[in-house]
């Protein structure tokens, strides 16, 4: 199971704490809601890559394992996206440079990966906003409302927005939709 967690810092500074970020304490069992003392037990860390531009860092992933319902805790920065190394904020910028028809650096493939997503992903995208309350249609150019979309997305704050939409429709933004 995975927790996204506002650290309020960016990839430089949580790699510089490592092991001593402020990682939350919980009362509860985030699974089985069952009292954390006792139960949830501190499972040691991961390591795992974020790339932020051109910086890419060796970062600690804190684990957590309930007693009571075997489950695996990972509490994951919200600056990061599950099985994604570059962070949020490059992802999003990257895409929003690409549909711009500006210049990008990096990887193309990874590039086209990333896009391709985002384009998968723009129904979902659409059903959060409007969740929240934004009243918008979609229109048949799928660009235009790519642009629309990344802009939405900026202009709610990234983190914010990926903390807020976590979980929305079963999925995370990025991520593939698994429907039983």
């Amino acid at each position: 199971m995975i927790i996204k967690h506002n650290f309020g810092i960016e990839l430089e500074e949580y790699e510089t704490r490592g092991r001593k970020n402020n990682f939350p304490v919980f009362d509860r069992c985030p699974n089985c809601n069952c009292i954390a003392q006792g139960n949830l037990h501190h499972n040691g860390y991961y390591w795992r890559y974020g790339v932020n531009k051109k910086i890419e860092k060796r970062i600690p992933i804190c684990r957590l394992r309930c007693l009571a319902c075997k489950v695996n805790i990972s509490i994951l920065p919200d600056f990061l996206i599950p099985y994604f190394q570059h962070t949020l904020h490059t992802i999003i910028g990257r895409v929003r440079r690409f549909l711009n028809g500006k210049k990008v650096e990096g990887s193309r493939q990874q590039l086209e990966q990333h896009v391709r997503r985002f384009y998968q992903n723009l129904h979902w995208i659409h059903s959060f906003f409007a969740d929240v309350g934004h009243q918008l249609g979609l229109s048949k150019n799928l660009k235009k409302e790519a642009l629309k979309y990344v802009k939405m997305i900026q202009d709610f704050g990234e983190s914010t927005f990926f903390r807020r939409s976590w979980g929305h429709l079963s999925s995370y933004f990025m991520g593939t939709l698994i429907l039983p």
